[in-house]
């Protein structure tokens, strides 16, 4: 989170050799499961084997982050066009919603960089829920995001979760802090110091608070990368016994085209430190969370209309979502509210947004894909294992309901998807398709910043094969049936 409406000054993270399981030049999803032989043989050019589970999703596994960037325009709460807002948000379905919020002389306000005060945490809470949404605070301190007290923690959870709820609450899922590396001090952060009562103790004080379940997260640090291993590991050897998530931060390369090409770094993060927690976390290795915190496509806009505003952004962003959850992670895109780097223009008119108006970016319909939304189905609650020999691109699946995500990252090459489903030999599918559009001013009528068309419904098919056309620079959504 930074103190401007829109993302600035997050350090990029750098290219990394794979380390794990992650199919080379990112094209396929996941490597062939080494479970037993397929029920029959696969075919085609992409294989969807619904016999083989990767990993569980959850209601927590996609969402975004709650700004609280308003100043004269509007956001969830604010402002005149937030009914607008809040039924752009509710139509892209259940999702977490990252809100960062600290406890202050009786009351709960903002406690982002830019806007940090007020006593409008219960307001955003209740909004959150009313989209159906699942709050996750990012406990902020007194003057920053890290200059936390254990009382002030305490009280902020009191606030929301005595007597079975109030203030909008209750509330169980908590990150403390953001991104303490950057200019604060892990070791303030983790042992107290800058005006931080440290880690522990927050944690302590916010469990003691409440007879509920709390989840907590962090260390939030600004970015994954190898130059931050020794960080994690710090981190890792003295809040094993009291973290439950470990969140990080990560925008991209650094790449303004390459970053598309980029997305198997989310996978390679996940792999490392699903890894680091095995070494330092013991027996409760299996049940902690990774989740990426915070991610879009760069962290600031640095004039890459051509990025942002085309599918280009749409693209990227379904491509992190499906890396992270193929390796059992989450993912949390920022923000809702954040100019260019946001999931709604603002009306501004700056940094090449439309005057006037509230669009829904790519990066936008990029979630959408997944949630499903007002528009198809949500992902299903297994993934399952996904590969594909087409170059460029993607694929990933989920059963549970059955839903197949196909990503075609060319910039210039139609790919037709014959998909070969192992465990499901015959039924019906349908087909929807986020369309191609690469003039980033287009704004009212550009197809990336239109809903997705539905291009097939209830088809049948047998043998357990179907086909779909992948267009280049496209995302394509099959449920199946």
């Amino acid at each position: 989170m930074r103190s401007t409406g829109w993302k600035t000054g997050s350090i990029f993270a750098i290219a990394l050799t794979s380390i794990a399981t992650v199919c080379g030049g990112g094209y396929a999803a996941t490597p062939e499961p080494l479970a037993s032989a397929p029920l029959k043989p696969a075919a085609g050019n992409v294989r969807v084997d619904f016999t083989a589970p990767t990993h569980a999703t959850s209601a927590l596994s996609v969402g975004s982050a709650i700004s609280t960037y308003a100043g004269s325009g509007s956001n969830l709460i604010k402002g005149p066009q937030r009914s607008l807002w809040r039924q752009y948000l509710q139509d892209l379905g259940p999702m977490v919603w990252r809100i960062p919020l600290y406890y202050h002389d009786g009351q709960v306000g903002s406690s982002a960089g830019g806007v940090h005060g007020g006593d409008e945490g219960a307001a955003y809470i209740a909004a959150i829920k009313s989209i159906k949404g699942t709050p996750m605070i990012a406990v902020g301190g007194s003057t920053n995001d890290n200059d936390i007290q254990a009382a002030d923690a305490a009280r902020l959870v009191h606030y929301f979760n005595d007597g079975a709820g109030q203030h909008g609450g209750p509330v169980d899922y908590y990150i403390v802090g953001n991104e303490p590396d950057n200019g604060f001090g892990l070791n303030n952060y983790l042992y107290g110091g800058n005006g931080s009562s440290g880690f522990h103790a927050n944690v302590s004080a916010m469990r003691s608070a409440t007879t509920r379940r709390l989840t907590i997260a962090g260390p939030s640090l600004v970015t994954w990368a190898d130059y931050k291993f020794g960080d994690f590991r710090t981190f890792f050897a003295n809040a094993n016994a009291d973290a439950d998530i470990v969140d990080f931060h990560k925008y991209g390369d650094g790449q303004h085209l390459d970053n598309l090409n980029r997305t198997y770094e989310y996978s390679d993060a996940v792999n490392w430190l699903r890894t680091e927690i095995g070494n330092y976390f013991g027996s409760r290795s299996a049940d902690i969370g990774i989740q990426l915190g915070e991610f879009n496509y760069n962290s600031s806009y640095s004039d890459w209309n051509d990025a942002f505003y085309t599918s280009r952004n749409l693209v990227h962003t379904a491509s992190v979502v499906g890396h992270m959850l193929q390796q059992g992670g989450r993912a949390y895109q920022y923000s809702d509210n954040n100019g260019p780097l946001g999931l709604i223009s603002d009306g501004t008119g700056n940094n090449g947004q439309p005057p006037g108006q509230f669009v829904r970016l790519p990066a936008y319909w990029g979630l959408s894909a997944w949630t499903g939304g007002a528009w198809m189905r949500r992902f299903g609650s297994t993934m399952v294992a996904a590969s594909t020999s087409l170059p460029e691109v993607e694929v990933y699946a989920t059963d549970h309901a059955k839903k197949i995500i196909l990503i075609n990252k060319s910039t210039s090459t139609d790919q037709t998807a014959t998909v070969a489903l192992v465990g499901k030999d015959s039924g019906t599918y349908s087909v929807w398709q986020y369309a191609r559009g690469m003039d980033p001013g287009a704004f009212a009528s550009g197809p990336q910043f239109q809903p997705p068309r539905r291009i097939a419904t209830d088809r049948s098919f047998s043998a357990g094969q179907l086909q779909v056309a992948v267009p280049w620079m496209s995302v394509v959504v099959v449920t199946v049936d």
